[in-house]
Order: C-alpha cells, then sequence, then structure tokens
C-alpha cells in the first residue's frame, strides 16, 4: 500500500524494490562509479551528479571527464541543485543538506530542522528554495540558506516532488497521488483536486513522483505505472497519459524525474524508461536505448542542449543536440580525475 515509501527506502537505506534496486555490496568498494544515481543538475558546461553514499561527481568539461568531490556525508543524495556556477546545494537522507560556494570544491553540512528524508528541492535564484520528504515534512528558506523554517503536513505523506513559478506560488506532489498547492511561498499549503488521488484505507498505490512546469500555471505530474497528469491553468488537472496496453514497451513503468527542453518534454523511471513528448501530437514515445533495463531517477539538459539523465548501478546517459541521441558514459573508476568515454 504504501508503494512510494518502499521504494524511497531504498534509496536511503541500500534495499532492493524493483524501482531502485542496487548493486550490493559494492558501494564500500567504489561508491562513486557503482551505486545508483539520483540526482544531477547542468549550468553551463560544469555538471553535477550525486547519488548513494554520499557520492558526488562534478565534470567541468560537459561530461567529457569527472571526478569526485569530497563529501561530508555517507547519507544518500537524492538532488542537486546549482543557484550559480559557484553556489549549489544539495538534499539527502535524514535531514541532509549539504551546501558549497565554490563550485563543489568544499561541501558543508547545515542543519535545517528536520531529520526525516528530503526527496526533493527547488530553488529560485539564490534566496528562495523549498525541500520536500518524508512524513509530510517541509522546509524552506528566504534568504539564502542563512536561516531555515520546518514543518510538517497532516496525513503523514511522503512528497517526492516540488515546483516554484515565484517566491510565493509552488505545488508538491507525492503519496496517493495528493497534490499541493502554496500562494505564500511555503508558509501554509491548500490540497488540491487530483484525479488519482486514492484514501490510505483503500489500500490502492497511486503515486506521483515529478513535477515539472513548462510555463506559469502550464505544469505536468508524473507517477506510478506511467502516469502523466497537465494543468493548463494550475489549479486543475486532468490525466493525459495512463496505464496503456502491458505489450506497449514502457507503457507502465514508473515515472521518476522529467525536463524540458525547446518544448519537447523527457521524462524519466524505471526499467529504462526514457519518454519524449511530441509539442504538436501530445504523443509520448520511448527513445531507443541500447541500455540494461535499469531504472533512471534523474534528468537536466542545460540551455545549449548538453543533457544528462542518471541511475542504478552508476548509469549515465549523456546527449549534445537536445536529446534527439542519447549515449551511454562509462567513468572510470581508476582515475583520480575520472574521465568518461562513450560506450560504443
Amino acid at each position: 500500500m504504501l508503494f512510494v515509501f518502499t521504494c524511497l527506502a531504498g534509496l536511503v537505506l541500500g534495499l532492493a524494490p524493483p524501482a531502485f534496486s542496487t548493486h550490493g555490496a559494492s558501494a564500500l568498494k567504489n561508491p562513486a562509479v557503482s551505486e545508483n544515481f539520483y540526482g544531477v543538475d547542468i549550468i553551463d558546461h560544469q555538471a553535477w551528479i550525486v547519488g548513494y553514499y554520499g557520492t558526488i561527481l562534478h565534470s567541468s568539461d560537459r561530461g567529457k571527464s569527472w571526478e569526485v568531490q569530497s563529501s561530508p556525508t555517507q547519507s544518500s543524495l537524492f538532488n542537486v541543485r546549482f543557484v550559480s556556477p559557484l553556489k549549489g546545494w544539495i538534499g539527502g537522507s535524514y535531514g541532509t543538506v549539504l551546501h558549497t560556494i565554490d563550485g563543489g570544491k568544499n561541501w558543508r553540512a547545515q542543519p535545517v530542522g528536520t531529520t526525516e528524508h528530503l526527496f526533493a528541492a527547488d530553488w529560485l535564484e539564490e534566496t528562495h528554495g523549498w525541500l520536500v520528504g518524508s512524513r509530510g515534512t517541509t522546509v524552506r528558506t528566504e534568504d539564502g540558506g542563512r536561516s531555515w523554517s520546518a514543518s510538517t503536513l497532516p496525513g503523514d505523506f511522503t512528497f517526492s516532488g516540488i515546483k516554484f513559478i515565484s517566491a510565493t506560488r509552488g505545488w508538491m506532489v507525492g503519496e496517493f497521488g495528493v497534490i499541493f498547492q502554496t500562494k505564500d511561498g511555503g508558509k501554509s499549503w491548500v490540497k488540491q483536486k487530483s484525479p488519482v488521488e486514492v484514501s490510505f484505507s483503500s489500500g490502492a498505490s497511486q503515486n506521483l513522483f515529478a513535477l515539472l512546469f513548462t510555463a506559469r500555471t502550464e505544469g505536468y505530474a508524473f507517477g506510478l505505472d506511467g502516469l502523466v497528469l497537465k494543468t493548463r491553468d494550475g489549479s486543475r488537472w486532468e490525466i493525459i497519459r495512463q496505464r496503456e496496453s502491458a505489450n506497449s514497451a514502457g507503457a507502465t513503468d514508473h515515472l521518476f524525474a522529467a525536463a524540458v527542453f525547446n518544448g519537447r518534454i523527457f521524462v524519466v523511471g524505471e526499467r529504462g524508461t526514457l519518454l519524449q513528448s511530441d509539442p504538436d501530437t501530445g504523443n509520448w514515445r520511448q527513445v531507443d536505448l541500447q541500455i540494461p533495463r535499469l531504472s533512471l531517477n534523474g534528468i537536466a539538459i542545460g540551455k545549449d542542449g548538453f543533457g544528462l539523465t542518471v541511475g542504478n548501478r552508476g548509469l549515465v546517459l549523456r546527449t549534445e543536440d537536445g536529446g534527439k541521441t542519447w549515449k551511454r558514459l562509462k567513468i572510470d573508476p581508476q582515475l583520480k580525475t575520472r574521465n568518461a568515454f562513450p560506450l560504443p
């Protein structure tokens, strides 16, 4: 019944549910290149990847070579966001929040008033930031992390997606298909009507994992069994994609993260799912990838079309043309500065 917590517990504890399997005891041997990656961010020609066992990877040359940045934690890290080329934030398990002001040369842990797992985050410029996670937890800052406010929403929901379009208006989604909206910067939240919400007592699983807004009031939510919701006004949500024929590749695989480039939406999920939307027809298709059927957990595409998607067991895909083609990267575990080579 609590499918979302089971999946996300795998992120935190290294458990092995179908959506987030790990690679056994190899985490202690070389977690930087062989374990699960959960989050990725791109700013200009730089990129950062975060994952299991406190892993932080950095590339300064569009993913051609990589280095492991020193991490002050061994907690799982789920999300990374840089608000400038030097200033960045990472959220993770057990209330972990890391901050850098020098591009990741030095990361410092910052207490934010919670020990709950922080599965998702969003930032506006350098001042306003929000993180959400387990047991209804939300934390926010309005002064660039100098101070934080933590609160808990009733209902014991696990939240796994959050997005703001301004310093005051935002949304978050999570367990049981719930959607919440705020109009005061996260000080208070109001539940919106979700077409897929189910009650705790129903025993059903209908969870939303990610949010993406392509305009101020046009947004998408992604979730269980290939589900996609859309809003055109920020208030009313409708189902635009749901469980299809089980014979269709990727039709019922769970969707975990999304990005947009030149009007096309890219969504990643379990079993190597990478969907691309057609802005003209609204249809979705599975991108042809020659990769193992491992979960893809995070995706980011920069302004010039350089993009990365990351997943389980060190899986990394790279695009240089805005998602038209993707190539798998293999990060060499033997080098101090870890080089990445496209696989044939």
